[in-house]
């Protein structure tokens, strides 16, 4: 029940509620006090507490009606807590909004934004794109009118196409791509991710066969771009080579002898040779050959183009003709081929990857969309005003940057949208607690630019999600769930723990009953001599055994144990199983001293200052051991008086062969 409370506190909502179907929605499984609990409601929490739909589907009805029981007991101590009031704490309000605040931006975004476009990544990874293209180059830092002049120059390219000129020709006549002059611009297969973002949007944009329609800018440059062609990706295939060796300076005999080596293996391939058995004899590429010229799963472009094309196209089982590489002659075989791997198996890959590269862009064009439809504005006025009382000999940093702002100047208005407007004052309070606009200089003039940006965008979206409920129904599951663990912590804290009283009294009657389960084991305390030889242990037992001097004070000596800080290695009341110097010292009469043994990288002696055998502890003994016990006994009993009570005033009941039912819809998400 603890695991079910801490689950419903913290309302992950990554995992997504499971939504039932319609025809649920009206089946009831249990009433509390006239509320009804229907199928759909528990399918969604039963679901989502036993490890998605698929372990549900699997759950005995033992198990579903265990959970029942779990579930209408939290739903009663809820049900109580909203006909109390709790609802209405100003505490938990504000926890409560504090949450939505946060869950609800995140939550937006990963259904508008992230969600959305992994889907469109994994969607695009199940194709395969064959593109070539002409690229006229720009640099970073280029000028006004060099951009200008290169973006003419790619329009001009692209009348021709428009005209009837082979795309080839103009590769060659026009293309700054230094590949150019041996691909003719043909930038093989890809697929989503091999391309930086603008161009994989350019180029899943159009058929095959055709070209997009204007220049495609990057950073590279503006890019002219033709699809040739389009499929399904063939996943990762299982390759095997044979290779002969041919070094650019081979002649025409060693060409040819190399060729009808691979001749004839092809001949006793065909005849009844296996392909690992050539390999481990005649191929070059000593690595593979050892594993009968196994390479392992490929995917596309992980070998130089001529290998990967003709691998590619091979089905399972069949053999190569004689393919020439920069490397030399290879016969190829696939023994297996893998196809593009699960949505949910890729999904951490296609996160990292878009977060890294295109979540910025498309987070960014996400919110100017929201600008337009808001109809945010910038006020001229206020910005003047804020660049008017600016001290420009300050950073962000500084905790009175802000010093110089009069009253009237923080009143102004510095942007508004959706009819909100946020005044200079209100943006200056949000940089203070934003840790991305720290240490900005004021100097700077991108410095007003960086900080509106950052903070209209953030209350733009802030405004978006203030609709989530009605927009998203999960969420508002998600919020209500959060609200009812709120209002069972306070019910709890209320109706048990703050009534948890311990007094002497109590505790002696609970320690009276319980006394069995405060017991000490067999304890030992020893007093320890530890030196680092031989010869030194036998000096401290002459002077222990012979000599008859105390044993505090040759220890004071002697003894270098680096953990006894005042020497006397007393190492006090200790169970006998601690180490083999408690087990030894429990075979030892109560003050007897030992001889001197080897023991840890040294040498020891001890002597046995006490022995307790096992027993039963005294009430002071049992200390913060029973003090922890008592309440938890005493915060169980409230707790059961308290749910007996529950069921007294909401009674409950129970229709448990609806239960066979649950989890049997597919599972559903908001879109």
């Amino acid at each position: 029940f603890r695991i079910l409370e801490g689950f419903l506190l913290v309302g992950i909502f990554f995992a997504l509620m499971i939504v039932g179907c319609a025809s649920h929605q009206s089946v009831v499984v249990a009433t509390i006090g006239g509320d009804k609990v229907t199928l759909d409601e528990f399918n969604a929490m039963f679901s989502k507490n036993n490890g998605g739909i698929e372990a549900a589907q699997k759950a005995s009805l033992e198990d579903k009606e265990k959970f029942l029981d779990l579930y209408l007991k939290f739903k009663l101590k809820v049900r109580q807590a909203y006909d109390r009031g709790y609802q209405n704490d100003s505490d938990s309000r504000a926890e409560l909004q504090e949450y939505r605040k946060n869950l609800a931006v995140t939550y937006l975004i990963e259904s508008e934004i992230n969600g959305p476009a992994l889907r469109r990544m994994y969607e695009r990874r199940l194709l395969e794109i064959r593109a070539s293209h002409i690229l006229i180059q720009l640099h970073a830092n280029s000028t006004p009118a060099d951009t200008l002049r290169a973006y003419m120059t790619a329009v001009k390219i692209i009348d021709s196409l428009k005209a009837g000129r082979p795309f080839e020709e103009l590769v060659v006549n026009n293309s700054q791509d230094p590949s150019a002059s041996y691909n003719k611009g043909d930038l093989y297969y890809f697929t989503s991710g091999a391309m930086v973002p603008e161009f994989e949007e350019a180029v899943f944009s159009v058929d095959p066969g055709t070209f997009v329609p204007y220049p495609v800018r990057t950073q590279f440059g503006y890019h002219i771009i033709k699809v040739t062609e389009r499929h399904s990706n063939p996943g990762s295939i299982h390759v095997s080579h044979i290779m002969k060796r041919l070094s650019p300076e081979s002649g025409r005999d060693d060409s040819m002898r190399t060729m009808i080596d691979l001749q004839n293996a092809l001949d006793s391939l065909k005849h009844g040779g296996t392909f690992a058995d050539l390999a481990k004899s005649i191929s070059d590429d000593k690595f593979s050959a050892e594993r009968g010229g196994d390479l392992g799963f490929i995917t596309r472009r992980r070998t130089v183009q001529e290998f990967d094309n003709a691998a590619f196209k091979l089905k399972v089982g069949e053999v190569s003709g004689i393919v020439k590489t920069q490397y030399g002659l290879h016969l190829i075989q696939i023994s297996e081929i893998t196809p593009v791997p699960s949505f949910a198996s890729m999904e951490q890959e296609l996160k990292s990857s878009y977060q890294q590269y295109r979540f910025q862009k498309e987070y960014d064009s996400y919110v100017d969309a929201l600008k337009k439809e808001y109809k945010f504005v910038q006020s001229n006025e206020g910005a003047a005003a804020w660049a008017h009382a600016l001290d420009t000999t300050k950073t962000t940093n500084d905790a009175t940057w802000d010093s110089s702002f009069t009253a009237a100047t923080r009143a102004k208005e510095l942007f508004s949208f959706a009819g909100e407007k946020i005044s200079i004052d209100s943006v200056i309070r949000l940089v203070k607690a934003n840790q991305e606009l720290r240490g900005l200089p004021l100097s700077s003039p991108s410095t007003f630019t960086t900080i509106v940006d950052k903070i209209s965008k953030n209350l733009i979206v802030e405004f978006k999600a203030r609709t989530m409920e009605t927009q998203y129904p999960d969420f508002a599951r998600i919020m209500k769930e959060y609200e009812e663990g709120i209002m069972l912590f306070k019910a709890e804290q209320n109706e048990v723990w703050n009534k948890v009283m311990i007094n002497d009294s109590a505790m002696h009657i609970y320690f009276n009953a319980n006394r069995s389960k405060y017991t000490w084991p067999d304890r030992v305390n020893i007093q320890e001599i530890f030196i680092p030889t031989d010869s030194v242990g036998r000096v401290v037992t002459f002077l222990l055994k012979k000599q008859k001097l105390p044993f505090d004070s040759v220890a004071a000596q002697y003894n270098t144990r680096q953990s006894t800080i005042d020497k006397r290695g007393d190492w006090g009341m200790i169970p006998v199983t601690t180490n083999d110097l408690t087990q030894r010292g429990w075979t030892m009469k109560q003050g007897e001293v030992s001889e001197s043994f080897p023991y840890e990288n040294g040498y020891t002696i001890i002597r046995v200052l006490g022995k307790d055998p096992a027993r039963e502890k005294m009430l002071q003994e049992a200390g913060s051991e029973l003090s922890s016990a008592f309440q938890e006994f005493e915060s169980k009993r409230l707790e059961n008086e308290w749910y007996e009570s529950l069921k007294k005033r909401y009674p409950i009941t129970k229709n448990k062969e609806a239960l066979k039912d649950v989890s049997e819809q597919a599972p559903k998400k908001d879109n």
